[in-house]
């Protein structure tokens, strides 16, 4: 009876405890990317501190008064409805915490607003959204997933095995704009998905090694990527969250590639 008893406790104690934590997840947002996401969230975090604030020093004066103030210690009842002083003071404080906090939030939202200047001058924004994670498989045969490289950006393309002359092309222009980041180039993996299981050339792996070269013959991730039947024109950018954000024209000017990458690497807190 008390071993029991001692797991249906332990039962509820999980469950109690796993409620606990989806709720605390949910009371922040995920880990901002970009410049303008990276500013919503720190204003966010603000909001929540005066919020607190506010709640601490109200709640501490009413408890306050309340014990200090008692009738039963012999204390009289005060009336404030005719003090002007107490009356302003309690307008003015509330009118400058508002205009407090409307400062920060609408130079936010005329920078999200601003289109005069956007983030991306050349690849085309995608709707970000997490990509799923089914198995795939490097050329010997071994597990990967992408999730194995969260944390990083990743320039992606997907083509077929025999890799033709825009294949090529497009491995090249991958690993040139890697290495024109510099210091940075180290938060950034390349990818090739393979959409065949014919053999690859040997000269092609040895020229263009680091780049992760990964079988995904038949996978259900291949749908993701738009658009259906023009996946093989592009270059993907997946961000450090595992979300699909941005493709590349194709046969896209590697110098314009690159400043979209530097802004990306610049603007993000992450990765």
């Amino acid at each position: 009876m008390n071993h029991k008893l001692g797991r249906l406790t332990g039962g509820l104690l999980l469950a109690l405890y796993a409620g606990l934590a989806s709720a605390a997840h949910q009371l922040i947002f995920q880990a901002p990317v970009t410049r303008i996401a990276g500013e919503i969230y720190d204003l966010h975090l603000l909001m929540m501190y005066v919020i607190l604030a506010i709640f601490c020093i109200v709640f501490g004066v009413m408890f306050y008064s309340i014990y200090a103030h008692r009738k039963s210690a012999g204390h009289k009842a005060e009336q404030f409805h005719q003090n002007a002083s107490v009356e302003i003071i309690w307008t003015v404080i509330p009118f400058v915490i508002l205009i407090g906090l409307a400062w920060p939030a609408t130079k936010t939202l005329i920078e999200f607003k601003d289109s005069a200047s956007p983030d991306i001058n050349y690849g085309e924004i995608i709707p970000a959204r997490p990509l799923s994670d089914p198995p795939l498989r490097h050329l010997d045969q071994r597990a990967f997933r992408l999730s194995d490289l969260r944390g990083k950006w990743i320039l992606l393309q997907l083509d077929q095995a025999d890799c033709a002359a825009a294949c090529q092309a497009k491995l090249y222009d991958m690993r040139q704009v890697r290495l024109a980041q510099g210091r940075e180039m180290e938060r950034v993996e390349r990818v090739w998905l393979i959409l065949d299981e014919a053999p690859l050339e040997t000269l092609l792996m040895r020229e263009y090694d680091g780049t992760r070269m990964l079988r995904a013959a038949g996978s259900p991730l291949i749908a993701e990527f738009p658009p259906p039947g023009g996946v093989r024109d592009h270059i993907y950018v997946i961000d450090p969250l595992g979300n699909l954000m941005l493709r590349f024209p194709k046969n896209a000017d590697p110098r314009k590639m690159h400043k979209d990458l530097a802004q990306l690497l610049r603007a993000s807190r992450i990765g």
